[in-house]
């Protein structure tokens, strides 16, 4: 029996873990966190996504559906303007290492599979050369991962709050000119994550105290303890998505299966790491099917650097020309451009929007 080690106990690394084993490898799994569920700094977290739940489950070999709940509403706040975002085919979810988590449920498949488990083991640079060929690198947005591997990344810093709730399957997001991607919050399973992040420089206290602000006074919630963290996401470069580094197989963040312009990658991970088993046998389909699903990245990235942020950094412009058309005109184009958009976002994955 071949053996595989897997760097990372997060979605991607689990669903390739899993899928290894299930194929009949020896599979190891090493995470430098006390337990599974992704990293601590982040996580417990809940998440808003689209996807397809039956075509992502039957591609990564579980089941995933029981950790996926249907988002009962989503709002899009342009500065003060409201917009409800259309809820089908949107879900929250949960990452943590709670028995209501998605990586609770990836986790259970792959220890009935046999998967061995090594926790407080962390990828390290002086390591590298004596990995075997092969090795499955799913080190999500651990920073020191991309270093040691000289993945491109952008560093992103971000106010973040997240504690216990009564409200459970809302989400809302929040533009504003205050920072150049977006606040965030997300509500499942007794817990809320709220997160207010930008790419490339810090947050200021003052666009925290604006956010928090807005919360209390529209969404009537309140979050008092935040927190300072910074991650890396890989949106440095257009040609970021590489499924093989050298001797390594690349999934989940790390590898570039993520949506560069709103910073999907729930989907991206499943995917990923299902593509990532199936390289360690088969390296031409897997690299093809990854191409399949990353193929609209250098795209989206040119957009979002060409087109969204000129446009987004004028909230208060773009607020104006809504609130003249108002709430059905506005949502009747956003409809459109969903339309428009579907197969061409970068996506990866299965979901209305997504790149299948």
């Amino acid at each position: 029996m071949s053996e595989v080690l897997v760097y990372g106990a997060g979605m991607s690394g689990l669903v390739a873990a899993y899928n290894l084993a299930k194929d009949g490898y020896e599979v190891t799994v090493r995470e430098r966190e006390r337990s599974w569920g992704g990293s601590r700094t982040f996580n417990p977290s809940t998440h808003t996504t689209p996807l397809d739940l039956a075509a992502t489950s039957e591609y990564i070999g579980v089941d995933i559906s029981p950790a996926f709940v249907p988002a009962r509403s989503i709002n899009l706040y342009i500065g003060e303007f409201k917009l409800p975002v259309p809820t089908p085919g949107g879900y929250h979810v949960e990452r943590s290492d709670r028995p209501t988590s998605l990586d609770a449920l990836l986790y259970a498949k792959c220890v009935e599979a046999g998967v061995r488990f090594e926790f407080g083991e962390e990828l390290r640079k002086e390591d590298l050369d004596s990995l075997p060929p092969g090795t499955v690198i799913a080190c999500g947005l651990n920073e020191e991962a991309y270093r040691h591997l000289e993945v491109p990344c952008m560093v992103w810093h971000a106010w973040q709050s997240r504690g216990p709730t009564d409200r459970d399957g809302d989400a809302w997001i929040w533009m504003d000119e205050c920072i150049s991607e977006y606040g965030y919050c997300s509500m499942l399973n007794g817990i809320y994550f709220n997160l207010l992040p930008d790419y490339g420089q810090e947050v200021s206290r003052q666009s925290l105290e604006r956010y928090r602000e807005f919360i209390e006074r529209r969404e009537g919630f309140s979050c008092e303890e935040w927190e300072y963290v910074r991650g890396v996401v890989p949106t440095a470069s257009p040609d970021n998505p590489q499924l093989f580094r050298d001797k390594f197989i690349m999934c989940g963040t790390i590898s570039g299966a993520f949506d560069p312009l709103l910073g999907f990658g729930i989907s991206g991970a499943l995917v990923s790491g299902k593509v990532a088993a199936t390289a360690v046998s088969d390296r031409e389909r897997a690299l093809a099917e990854f191409e399949r699903f990353t193929r609209n990245f250098a795209r989206v990235f040119a957009f979002k650097q060409e087109v969204w942020r000129p446009v987004t950094s004028e909230v208060k412009a773009l607020e104006k020309v809504l609130a003249a058309l108002g709430a059905k005109r506005a949502f009747s184009l956003m409809m459109e451009g969903i339309k428009r958009s579907i197969g061409k976002t970068a996506i990866p994955g299965f979901s209305p929007l997504s790149c299948n």
